[in-house]
C-alpha cells in the first residue's frame, strides 16, 4: 500500500469513526491544504493531523458523487449521504480561485427526534393541534430549526390522518408514512423554487405544508394565503428574535400592501418559535434555548395589525398574559440557574444583553 493510499485510508477511518460515534457536533469542514475541523459545542476543533491532500479527500468525494469534479465547475454540489446510523448533508465546492476543493458536512439523525427530546416545552404540541394557520420557526444558521420542524412534522404524521407536503432545499430528513401521506419536494429537482413549489402544492390537496425558508415576496404571499385558507403551514426564517420574524415577514410586502398583509398575518399566525443552541456547562453537548410567542386566542393580533405596536409584543411576553409565551432572557436565566449553561454563554446568545446581565445579577 502506497503512502498516499495509506493516508487516505487513515483519514477515511477517522471520518467514519467521527460521524458514526457519540461525540456531540454539528458540522465538519474539510478543505484541501488545511486541517480537518469539526464544530463541537465549544467551537471548531481539529480532528485529523496535518493538511488534507486531494488524495485523502477523493474517496469520500467519489462516494458522494462520482462526477463531483465536473459538477462543481459552475456551482457548489449539494448531496445527501446516508449511513447506517445517520444522514449527512454534504456541500462540495471550490475555493482559492478554483485551486482547492472543500467539503462542508452536517450530520443529522436518520429519524426525526421525538418532540419531547428537542428541548422545547411539551405544550408546543398545542400549536400542532390547529387545522389551519401559520407557525414560524426562526433563529440563526445552525440553531436546530430543521430538527425542530422535522420533529413537529413527525408528531403530526404520528397523530393525524392527512396529507403533508414539504418544500425543501435540500431534503434533510426523509419522513416515512405513518398516519399521514407524505410528499417531500426538493428545490430545484422536484420544483423550481419555494414559491412555485408552494403554488403547485396548493393544488395537490395538502392539509399541512412545510416551507424550508421564506425568502421572497412570492413565498411570503403564498404562505399567508395558505395559512388563512385552511392549511396548517410550518415555515422557517433567519431572524434574531421572535418579533423579528413577524417584522421580516411583513417587510417582504410593499408599503401599500402592508396593512392588508398585517391583517392576514394577525388572523392566521398561530405562533413563533425563536431558538438558539448553546454549549452545555461542561461543553460536551448542546442545549436549546427558545423564545416563544403564541397567538392562540388572537392575543397578539392587535400588535400585528398596527405596525407601530409591533414592538409591544416583547412587553406582552414579559407580562405573562398567557401561560405559554416567554422571552428568551427568561429561559436563559432559568438554564443558568439550573447550571445547564454558563452565564457567559447565555450572554453571548442574548439579543438584550444588558437586561440579561441585570437578571443574572439578581439571581446570584
Amino acid at each position: 500500500m502506497s503512502n498516499d493510499t495509506s493516508r487516505a485510508s487513515d483519514f477515511q477511518q477517522k471520518f467514519m469513526q467521527l460521524v458514526s460515534g457519540q461525540q456531540s457536533f454539528s458540522d465538519i469542514h474539510l478543505e484541501q491544504g488545511a486541517a480537518a475541523m469539526v464544530k463541537t459545542p465549544r467551537g471548531w476543533q481539529q480532528f485529523h493531523e496535518g493538511p488534507l491532500t486531494l488524495g485523502e479527500l477523493r474517496p469520500l468525494l467519489d462516494s458522494i458523487d462520482e462526477d463531483w469534479e465536473d459538477k462543481i465547475v459552475e456551482k457548489a454540489l449539494d448531496r445527501p449521504f446516508v449511513l447506517q446510523n445517520c444522514r449527512l448533508r454534504c456541500n462540495v465546492y471550490r475555493l482559492g480561485a478554483g485551486a482547492k476543493v472543500a467539503l462542508s458536512v452536517r450530520r443529522l439523525p436518520l429519524e426525526p427526534l421525538p418532540l419531547e427530546r428537542t428541548g422545547l416545552p411539551s405544550y408546543v404540541r398545542t400549536m400542532l393541534e390547529s387545522n389551519k394557520g401559520l407557525i414560524l420557526v426562526t433563529g440563526p444558521t445552525g440553531s436546530g430549526k430543521t430538527t425542530t420542524i422535522a420533529s413537529m412534522l413527525d408528531y403530526i404524521n404520528t397523530n393525524r390522518n392527512g396529507h403533508i407536503v414539504t418544500i425543501e432545499e435540500p431534503i434533510e430528513y426523509t419522513l416515512q408514512r405513518k398516519q399521514s401521506i407524505i410528499s417531500q419536494k426538493e428545490v430545484p429537482v422536484d420544483t423550481a423554487s419555494f414559491s412555485s413549489g408552494l403554488r403547485e402544492a396548493l393544488r395537490q390537496k395538502p392539509d399541512v405544508l412545510m416551507v424550508g425558508e421564506i425568502r421572497d415576496y412570492d413565498t411570503a404571499e403564498t404562505v399567508l394565503h395558505a395559512g388563512e385558507s385552511g392549511h396548517l403551514v410550518l415555515a422557517t426564517m433567519h431572524t434574531g428574535n421572535a418579533v423579528g420574524a413577524i417584522s421580516k415577514l411583513l417587510s417582504f410586502f410593499p408599503v401599500d400592501q402592508r396593512a392588508q398583509r398585517s391583517a392576514m398575518l394577525a388572523s392566521s399566525l398561530i405562533g413563533v418559535i425563536f431558538q438558539s443552541l448553546l454549549p452545555s456547562e461542561n461543553g460536551e453537548n448542546y442545549v436549546l434555548a427558545s423564545e416563544m410567542v403564541f397567538n392562540h386566542n388572537q392575543q397578539i393580533a392587535p400588535y400585528i395589525v398596527d405596525p407601530d405596536k409591533l414592538h409591544m409584543i416583547s412587553d406582552y411576553m414579559k407580562r405573562k398574559e398567557d401561560s405559554m409565551s416567554r422571552p428568551l432572557n427568561e429561559v436563559l436565566q432559568q438554564l443558568v440557574a439550573r447550571k445547564e449553561i454558563s452565564a457567559r454563554d447565555a450572554l453571548r446568545v442574548a439579543y438584550n444583553r444588558l437586561e440579561l446581565r441585570e437578571m443574572l445579577g439578581n439571581t446570584r
